[in-house]
């Protein structure tokens, strides 16, 4: 059986090469934002800034489609992606605060 410490300690120094740093003290956890580098870590993975930004844009281009319809269901839609892309807003504007 191989030995687990130095598969992790292999796995973190492939992490920290690859640029991740820390991510693996994050492997089973959800939601942490890294605000210094605009990522997400979710599942183990590490989401990329260039990816939360398309997602806000995605969300607020569903948003703005659905918003002006007539239509209650679409109304119900267009808020569940308002609360998307402003929870994404949020999260983006505090990693701002320290600049």
């Amino acid at each position: 059986m191989p030995d687990n410490k130095g598969r992790e300690a292999l796995i973190h120094s492939l992490a920290q090469s690859m640029g991740m740093g820390d991510a693996q003290k994050f492997k089973s956890t959800t939601g942490r934002y890294n605000s210094e580098t605009g990522t997400i870590m979710s599942n183990g993975r590490v989401i990329s800034s260039a990816t939360v930004i398309q997602a806000k844009n995605y969300f607020t281009s569903q948003y703005n489609k659905l918003a002006e319809m007539d239509d209650e269901g679409a109304k119900q839609m267009a808020t569940l992606y308002e609360v998307a892309k402003e929870a994404i807003g949020i999260m983006l504007d505090s990693g701002k605060a320290g600049d």
